[in-house]
């Protein structure tokens, strides 16, 4: 089982408005999730409230309903900023709340939270 923490958006993922993640990981990590998703697509991966090294704790498990790919933040849709948990209106605000610019490159993962 897998592990992602939703630190910036615990509520949202916890009142199910969140079904996206965008993460900035490295390649190889980017393939092991797509490793994980054709080998094992029912894997259960568990939702954290903060990194289990800080002293965070399981807040839920996941599943992942489509294969993880990269997108370019500046190529999210109003959709996309919903599935995000709708803390954020625009691609702009998204980016000033994750630390990113409209250009970079990120992993998407869509998931069921069970």
């Amino acid at each position: 089982m897998a592990i992602i923490s939703f630190a910036q958006t615990v509520d949202e993922y916890l009142s199910g408005q969140k079904y996206e993640t965008r993460r900035d990981w490295k390649h190889n990590y980017h393939k092991q999730w797509v490793k994980w998703w054709k080998e094992y697509p029912h894997f259960l991966h568990q939702a954290y409230n903060k990194s289990p090294r800080a002293g965070g704790k399981p807040i839920g498990k996941f599943v992942l309903i489509c294969a993880p790919f990269y997108q370019q933040l500046k190529n999210m849709t109003l959709l996309d900023l919903s599935a995000e948990g709708g803390m954020c209106k625009t691609v702009e605000e998204f980016c000033k709340f994750i630390g990113k610019k409209p250009e970079d490159w990120v992993t998407v993962i869509r998931f069921e939270k069970l």
